[in-house]
């Protein structure tokens, strides 16, 4: 990174350079110049960091409660002052009111808040088995239901959720540290799954014989505990060298992924397995390697997973990762080459046209 700067030097040795030559140019003018290069030398900086390092990791968790706020009436004035030719101040108050129109959210334990429709807050609340009316604070009010109706979940029935959170990630800026190859476009490995629906995660990647609620809610358990984010992905009957380039693919997998890919002519039933991803104990990656090579794929197999996590798995201390260097593209050196060079033609231009400061 300390090339980026370097490059900020240029314009520091130009301008000491019209400084001496010239006397239109003051030293105010040529620490500008300096100041300029400099700004924009950080800017790419920062741009490289955030565009190389950028990543995103899957949270889950559930619902805390669901809330309805029915619609109601505020009351607001407004104050208008007006100031005629003899200075005279008037001042009149106007009173209006505006409507708070009828809403269902639901908030989740990471911290999440979504609108929902009339009917799923009705499911939840069913769910739940607790449905409590609250009197809040509503400034203004003037008419309408004074009250909230808020589902606190009594009944320990799991809604699965998952959030997206972005991330700062060395090893993705740095695949080639760790060896993960480029996976080539004839090799069909999986993207990685956006999980783009709140609800419903897209976790089983292939034909997982698996029911997705139940992997959903063994994940919302596991989340707040473990702080892991498993995905299954099933290959089919191609050999267990897919393994290793959807972990290439992934580049290891996002900050708290434990990935686990399996083959075989029967989804449920593996040939082979692989389970890849960031922690501090690998032996929980072989053990589910073995509990995968053992058993039979179903709903069954959630359990064995379930406790071998709670056992062994921990997530890896990022930090580690710390001594990472960051080098910038080489497209972003001619890039600020190019800035700089239109930045300063036109700082320097108005400096020797302006007026201020110059030397007798």
């Amino acid at each position: 990174m300390i090339f980026l700067y370097l490059i900020s030097i240029i314009p520091a040795m130009v301008g000491i350079i019209l400084y001496v030559c010239n006397k239109k140019v003051v030293w105010l003018e040529w620490l500008g110049s300096v100041a300029i290069a400099l700004f924009f030398s950080a800017i790419i900086h920062a741009f490289v960091i955030y565009g190389t390092c950028k990543d995103v990791q899957t949270l889950s968790g559930q619902i805390l409660k669901a809330v309805h706020y029915p619609e109601w009436i505020e009351e607001y004035t407004e104050t208008h002052t007006e100031t005629d030719e003899e200075g005279n101040v008037t001042t009149s108050t106007d009173t209006h009111h505006r409507t708070h129109d009828e809403e269902w959210k639901a908030e989740t334990t990471l911290g999440d808040e979504y609108d929902i429709t009339k009917s799923f807050f009705s499911e939840i609340s069913e769910n739940f088995h607790n449905l409590t009316t609250e009197k809040p604070y509503k400034d203004g009010f003037d008419s309408g239901d004074p009250n909230i109706y808020v589902a606190y979940n009594n009944s320990k029935f799991v809604y699965p959720v998952t959030s997206i959170r972005i991330w700062k990630n060395k090893v993705k800026a740095a695949p080639s540290v760790f060896s993960f190859a480029k996976v080539s476009k004839n090799i069909a490995v999986y993207e990685y799954p956006p999980n783009s629906d709140w609800l419903k995660s897209d976790r089983l990647l292939g034909n997982v014989p698996l029911n997705l609620l139940e992997f959903d809610r063994m994940n919302s358990r596991l989340g707040p505990l473990k702080k892991v984010n498993v995905i299954i992905v099933y290959f089919g009957n191609k050999d267990s060298s897919m393994g290793k380039w959807q972990q290439a693919k992934w580049i290891g997998g996002k900050k708290n992924d434990l990935v686990i890919c399996y083959g075989g002519e029967k989804n449920n039933k593996a040939d082979w397995s692989f389970c890849f991803g960031w922690t501090e104990k690998e032996i929980v990656k072989r053990n589910i390697e073995t509990i995968f090579l053992d058993n039979k794929i179903d709903n069954s197999l959630l359990p064995l997973i379930e406790q071998e996590i709670k056992k062994n798995y921990q997530i890896k201390d990022w930090s580690s990762f710390d001594y990472i260097t960051i080098y910038p593209p080489t497209w972003s050196y001619w890039f600020l080459i190019v800035l700089t060079i239109i930045s300063q033609t036109v700082f320097w231009f108005w400096a020797f046209n302006n007026s201020y400061f110059k030397r007798a």
